[in-house]
């Protein structure tokens, strides 16, 4: 459905210690997600896990290389082109708490992308259809809710729903448990799931975190410094990973039956 084919993207600095010289954040990599699969990409911090994320949405487009979504080309699309793109590709961010706009409710934010593209349908129903995709019910009780009086499980939750909304055909999530607590983290990830297999969505998983790539991912890809140094199913990749830099990831994974 999605592929980048040999993507590079180099950052010019301006000011500070690397002032007027150009960064490396990703050197050729190829990655692509299929239809229905849960994709994973991992790395330690720092690996080009995030810029590669926003190059798929194209948030930033790619200093050299090509972004292909149902084989056609849309490395440099603009206009209508790329807001048709943009909702079928939707993104889920990192922080919860920064993705909503504290001053309006749960029901402006799903609303919101409703209205600007037009929505033929009832768009009251659609807020209650979608709040309860994502668990939030009585819908009657979140709509009126604003960012400071939830959760950040349920905020994420929020956003998800809004993303949701005009039936995108992927959805590239990053980092989106990082920020929540060990059992918020599974409840979102099985939504993750849900998502997949009920509506069929392809989905591309960011993270650092192996633990919870094993949960859910049918594949996975290793980025360190900005290349793909391994890839393959994650039950291989993990059970037996060729590189030391995926054996000390893996590692480093916290172990949540091991005692102290």
């Amino acid at each position: 459905m999605l592929r980048s084919e040999n993507v590079s993207k180099e950052f010019f600095m301006r000011k500070g210690l690397y002032g007027g010289t150009k960064i490396s954040a990703l050197s050729n990599v190829s990655v692509s997600v299929r239809e229905k699969e849960i994709l994973g990409i991992v790395g330690a911090s720092g690996s080009g896990k995030s810029t590669l994320a926003k190059i798929m949405v194209l948030l930033y487009r790619p200093t050299s290389g090509r972004i292909i979504y149902n084989d056609s080309d849309v490395s440099n699309i603009a206009g209508r082109r790329l807001k048709k793109y943009r909702e079928d590709v939707q993104m889920v961010f990192q922080d919860p708490y920064a993705s909503l706009d504290p001053f309006h409710s749960v029901e402006w934010h799903i609303k919101r992308p409703l209205i600007i593209s037009r929505y033929r349908g009832n768009i009251d129903g659609r807020v209650d259809e979608l709040l309860e995709m994502v668990k939030l019910d009585p819908p009657v009780y979140f709509k009126n809710k604003y960012p400071n009086q939830i959760s950040g499980g349920q905020r994420q939750r929020v956003y998800i729903a809004r993303v949701l909304a005009l039936d995108p055909k992927i959805i590239i999530a990053d980092e989106p448990v990082s920020m929540l607590d060990v059992s918020l983290r599974i409840e979102i990830l099985d939504l993750f799931s849900k998502i997949r297999d009920e509506f069929g969505i392809g989905i591309v998983y960011i993270t650092h975190d192996l633990n919870t790539v094993s949960m859910i991912t049918d594949r996975i890809y290793v980025l360190k410094n900005g290349v793909v140094v391994e890839e393959g199913s994650t039950e291989d990749v993990l059970a037996n990973p060729r590189e030391d830099y995926t054996r000390k990831l893996i590692e480093a994974a916290p172990d949540p039956y091991k005692r102290l």
